[in-house]
Parts: C-alpha cells; sequence; structure tokens
C-alpha cells in the first residue's frame, strides 16, 4: 500500500543511527525530537496537536492512512509534528475525501514510510529520547547531521509561546 511517491528518503538521529525509507509527504528536510506514537487510529489528529509542536512522530502501528483524512479529525487548524515516520502509509480510500499522504504533502509536512519503527522505538526508548531529521536520499548524512545538531534540545523551550494564537 506504501507508495514511493517522492524517491529514497531516510531518518537520522542524532547518535548516527539511520534507518532507510521512502520519501512519501512534502519534499522538504525536518529536524526535531524524534517522538512515538502507540496509537491505533488517530493519526490526523496527532499531527495537528500542540503537545507535538516541534516534534517527528513516529508511529508504531504498521498502517497509517487507512481511514483517510477529514477536516473534522483534527485538533488545531496547524500541523504542529515536524514529520512524520511510519512502516507503512495508505493514501486511497474508498469513499473518503482526501488521502492521508496528499494531506501531508499539502500541510507541507515531510514524511517517510518503509521505516522499520519497531526498532527505531526500540533504539529511542533504550538511548532516551534524541534529536533527528527526515531526509531525501540524495541529502548527505554530513549535510544532515550538521542540520541535526543546529537543532535546539527541546528542554527549556518556551512552546507555549510557539502553539498560542
Amino acid at each position: 500500500m506504501s507508495s514511493d511517491r517522492g524517491g529514497s528518503a531516510y531518518v537520522l538521529l542524532e547518535d548516527g543511527t539511520r534507518f532507510d525509507g521512502d520519501a512519501v509527504g512534502a519534499p522538504i528536510s525536518a529536524t526535531g525530537e524524534v517522538v512515538f506514537n502507540t496509537a491505533m487510529t488517530g493519526y490526523q489528529e496527532a499531527v495537528t496537536d500542540p503537545s507535538y509542536h516541534g516534534q517527528i512522530i513516529t508511529f508504531t502501528y504498521p498502517l497509517i492512512g487507512n481511514y483517510g483524512v477529514s477536516h473534522e479529525a483534527v485538533e488545531s487548524p496547524d500541523v504542529h509534528a515536524r514529520a512524520v515516520i511510519m512502516r507503512e502509509a495508505n493514501n486511497s480510500v474508498p469513499g473518503r475525501p482526501g488521502g492521508w499522504l496528499d494531506w501531508l504533502s499539502s500541510q507541507g509536512t515531510p514524511a517517510v514510510s518503509g521505516v522499520d519503527t519497531r526498532a527505531l522505538v526500540r533504539h529511542i526508548r533504550d538511548e532516551g529520547a534524541m534529536r533527528g531529521g527526515v531526509f531525501a536520499g540524495e541529502v548527505a548524512e554530513r549535510e544532515a547531521r550538521d542540520l541535526i545538531a543546529a537543532e535546539p534540545p527541546m528542554e527549556g523551550r518556551d512552546l507555549a509561546r510557539a502553539v498560542t494564537p
């Protein structure tokens, strides 16, 4: 179900751990704290939840996008997650007006599918919270490491000000 919409992509963590996949969202790089979400549903709500501001969400459920998107299924008008990481993504749902990947692209949100999300989550769980990024395959790892290093840590950031209208 996951379609290779934008070529190869990868997730790089600040400790140098890399996970390869396919670019399926907006064709841009993103950095932030890599976190995970274990819910089976609510993917659109999660990315629009202000509590995920500045973070890259890794969804642990193996198939994301299976019920499409809806304008009613948002926590706020804006996408707050910097990027999305998935094992498998579905963009086409019969009888639904919009596809998940099309919606992410329209919101300017990069996404990577085809990632071993179980291994990624185990790594974060074992090693602790860390910054990372999602990058198109042609972005050199050295450049990606520099972008991740330039990302400020979450500690001490005034995120409430950033998400309050």
